[in-house]
């Protein structure tokens, strides 16, 4: 099952290499990715969406959570997910 999951994170050089190589590290394989900035210059978004089994992404959110240079990470839930142009983009050109 993919799980669309949203990260918050201080703007700093390599921390988006930092949460890629946790994630990939865990044996998840990253399907899509985007990052951008927030309306606070020192925060950056990152917005992925990765195939594998719920307890275990469970667990991977709890250990970004814990990287000390991230606001917050979750799963996005379906409404979430079924507003964001981002995770849509592919459903909506077919």
């Amino acid at each position: 099952m993919t799980h669309h999951i949203k990260v918050e994170m201080v703007n700093r050089f390599g921390e988006l290499a930092r949460i890629v190589n946790l994630i990939s590290g865990r044996g998840f394989n990253i399907e899509k990715l985007l990052i951008h900035t927030t309306d606070k210059p020192d925060i950056s978004l990152a917005k992925l969406s990765l195939a594998g089994d719920r307890n275990k992404v469970d667990v991977l959110i709890k250990q970004i959570n814990r990287q000390v240079r991230v606001t917050e990470a979750r799963i996005l839930n379906e409404d979430e997910v079924e507003k964001d142009f981002f995770f849509n983009s592919e459903r909506s050109s077919e």
